[in-house]
C-alpha cells in the first residue's frame, strides 16, 4: 500500500454535486500506534473554481479507498 504513495503525489475524490477534492501529498508517516497516515494539502475544485482548504490527515487505508490517483 505505501509504496503506491509518495510525496508530491496528486489523487482526487468525487463530493457531492461537481465538487471534487484535490489532495498533494506532503508525507506518509506512521501515528503513534504504528498506524500509516496520509499528510495531505486539500483543494476543493469545481468548474472554474478552486479553493485551497488547508492541510488534513487520513489513515493510509481510508486514504486509498477514496481517493483515484492523477491521470
Amino acid at each position: 500500500m505505501r509504496d503506491r504513495i509518495a510525496s508530491g503525489d496528486i489523487f482526487y475524490r468525487r463530493m457531492m454535486l461537481s465538487l471534487q477534492e484535490q489532495a498533494k501529498v506532503l508525507r506518509v508517516e506512521d501515528d503513534e500506534q504504528g498506524i500509516p497516515h496520509v499528510h495531505y494539502e486539500k483543494t476543493v475544485l469545481r468548474t472554474g473554481y478552486q479553493e485551497h482548504a488547508g492541510t488534513n490527515v487520513l489513515a493510509l487505508a481510508i486514504f486509498e479507498r477514496d481517493f483515484q490517483a492523477a491521470q
